[in-house]
């Protein structure tokens, strides 16, 4: 839907999206927001599908550590890692190659990087015996 920009400079006709999480409109030529919008406007945007995406990635892959959707990277190893924290993600021998021939592998040298990695271990229970 076409919506004139009222911002000084701009002023132009264009395909203006709708920003879900601001509530406001932006303009598709300037970026900025268009203020003279009213609520109806704004929800006939939203149904017509005009809104403000963000972008994905591809290969994102849930990260135990994070608990989120990170990217993966691959170490001297071969060894697919996440992103940000740099622990090990296992995937399949068939997916990591489709992502290395995509081209979606970035490879990182973890050499210097110290993984900490929690170890739980067991306390030992003992019985004493009784002495009498």
């Amino acid at each position: 839907m076409l919506i004139t920009c009222d911002n000084k400079g701009c002023l132009q006709s264009s395909n203006a999206l709708f920003n879900d999480i601001t509530k406001e409109v932006l303009c598709g030529e300037c970026g900025r927001s268009i203020t003279n919008i009213s609520d109806a406007m704004k929800r006939t945007l939203k149904s017509f599908g005009q809104i403000v995406r963000t972008e994905r990635k591809a290969f994102m892959l849930a990260c135990p550590a994070c608990r989120a959707n990170r990217e993966v990277v691959m170490d001297q190893n071969n060894d697919t890692l996440c992103k940000t924290c740099h622990e090990p993600i296992t995937i399949h021998a068939a997916f990591k190659m489709a992502m290395e021939e995509a081209g979606g592998l970035e490879r990182v040298d973890t050499t210097e990087i110290k993984v900490s990695t929690k170890k739980t271990t067991k306390k030992k229970v003992t019985k004493k015996k009784a002495t009498k």
